[in-house]
């Protein structure tokens, strides 16, 4: 007898769930593909901003230079002029120097022989300069096929007048030897402008002189921020399509740029993506086998780019709010200064209160404590800086029990300990008494409320800190209010001061 084999069975659904996968990966590969040259080509355009920006700063750091090595040539000229504007004479520049041109006060040209030339009275620069305007950068002049130039011009004064003006002549090309370091391609430009729009000169150098004004740089993106990056459709002087970097330097009234053509980025770009196509052919039914593994290394990838980028954003809002702070310390200063009415005594409390403020943003750099603050770090930091000023024979100690506070409560916090102990060193050790005043911080009880003690032996004050009119009472009565707290100032055997504050868990 035999038994009759029975044909294998197939799970229906396993099947159609390979041949899905097979007749997907056809699909998949490609969009995959097309994510990774998105994101290649994202890269390689962040990579080009950020490279045009590095180079307009290194621009901006070689305009900055030309312009002061010039002043300074102009300055050195203007003293060998003597001082007696009638014998003004040009003398001959060193090799390498340029050409400098010399006016007298009516604008009249003063010429090497002696005679006298155009007169340039009606020139803008001139004018400026004769106006008051201690030096000046006269834009490019000249035609295309002879010598382009653009001046630096320096105001002369004799005896407190107008005297004249010097000028220093630069080739239009001066910028050619940062244009080849920078090195952004053969399309690439590198240039300086007035902030009145008018430019200064650029390399490669343009067929004729512009003014930029009413172009994009000037109406869009240098009202948002002083330097950047943006994608221009077509440049004002030649119509080609760039990726401009700028930078302001408002000290100097310039803005420099350096420009990369987006024809030599897109060019650089396909032909990184060809020369990765043909080395990827060989190995194409090997990453169809990854690309399921691939996609999700790419999306772990980008889960951590968005990490990154949450944690820069984080790390920028904390530098904010360091600046925030110090601003508002400083306006804190401001006030302190205009309730001083006796400058003798008054300047040196002032420098202690400032320094009670300074102690605070520099326990924040210090301990990277953005958004709380050891007070017990920072008050020893602060008292130690005090125990410096004591008086001979008092001795100043403390004990500060680990407390946490916000920024907010950190300055009057310090500014009151600043006050309370600076006033027993003014008042409560006279003709050299010995003695000690000692500082506790402390939580006597669990809760939200701290508890700060300044106590002295000394003979007391004239003035206790918690009434009275002055200044000090005036400070301390205004920062308790501040920190929501309570203060009291009592004689015993010296003074003792009690403040009692809110503060949150820690």
């Amino acid at each position: 007898m035999t038994t009759a084999l029975k044909p294998r069975t197939t799970r229906p659904g396993g099947i159609r769930a390979a041949i899905s996968l097979l007749l997907l990966i056809p699909i998949l590969v490609p969009l995959f593909a097309a994510a990774l040259i998105w994101l290649s080509e994202r890269d390689a355009s962040r990579a080009s901003e950020d490279r045009v920006l590095a180079a307009a700063r290194i621009v901006s750091a070689n305009v900055r230079n030309m312009v002061t090595i010039t002043l300074d040539r102009l300055r050195r000229m203007d003293e060998a002029l003597g001082p007696d504007p009638l014998l003004f004479a040009p003398r001959p520049g060193a090799p390498g120097e340029g050409l400098t041109q010399l006016y007298d006060a009516t604008g009249t040209t003063l010429m090497a022989n002696g005679q006298r030339g155009a007169n340039v009275a009606n020139n803008p620069a001139f004018v400026a300069l004769a106006g008051g305007d201690p030096w000046t950068i006269t834009p490019l002049l000249g035609q295309a096929g002879a010598l382009r130039f653009f001046g630096i011009a320096r105001r002369i004064e004799r005896n407190g007048q107008f005297a004249g003006v010097i000028t220093a002549l630069l080739p239009a090309d001066s910028l050619s030897e940062v244009w080849s370091e920078v090195s952004l391609g053969v399309e690439s430009t590198v240039g300086v402008i007035r902030d009145d729009g008018a430019l200064v000169t650029r390399y490669p150098v343009p067929a004729e002189g512009v003014n930029l004004a009413s172009f994009e740089l000037f109406t869009i993106h240098l009202p948002k921020s002083a330097d950047g990056v943006y994608v221009s459709a077509a440049s004002p002087v030649d119509r080609i399509p760039r990726i401009v970097g700028y930078q302001s330097l408002k000290d100097l009234g310039l803005i420099v740029t350096a420009s990369r053509s987006r024809a030599e980025t897109a060019d650089a770009f396909w032909n990184r993506v060809g020369s990765t196509a043909l080395v990827a052919a060989p190995v194409f039914i090997v990453m169809v086998a990854l690309c399921g593994w691939a996609i999700m290394l790419l999306l772990r990838h980008e889960r951590s780019r968005v990490a990154l980028e949450v944690a820069l954003d984080q790390n920028r809002m904390l530098f904010q709010e360091i600046h925030h702070r110090v601003k508002n310390n400083l306006q804190q200063v401001a006030a302190l200064v205009k309730l001083q009415q006796a400058p003798a005594q008054m300047k040196e409390d002032l420098i202690r209160r400032i320094a009670a403020m300074s102690a605070v943003h520099q326990h924040i750099y210090e301990s990277d404590q953005f958004g709380a603050l050891d007070a017990e770090g920072y008050l020893a930091k602060l008292l130690a800086g005090l125990r410096d000023s004591a008086p001979p024979g008092v001795d100043l100690d403390w004990r500060l029990d680990p407390l946490t506070v916000s920024p907010d409560q950190a300055l009057p916090l310090g500014l009151i300990v600043n006050e309370v102990v600076a006033n027993a060193f003014k008042h409560g050790f006279p003709d050299g008494k010995a003695g000690r005043v000692s500082v506790t911080l402390e939580r006597p009880l669990p809760g939200s409320e701290a508890l700060l003690t300044i106590a002295d032996t000394g003979v007391g004050m004239a003035e206790i800190p918690s009434g009275g009119l002055g200044l000090g009472t005036r400070l301390i009565a205004g920062l308790t209010q501040q920190l929501e707290g309570k203060s009291t100032a009592t004689r015993d055997n010296g003074v003792r001061f009690e403040l009692r504050f809110p503060v949150g868990g820690g």
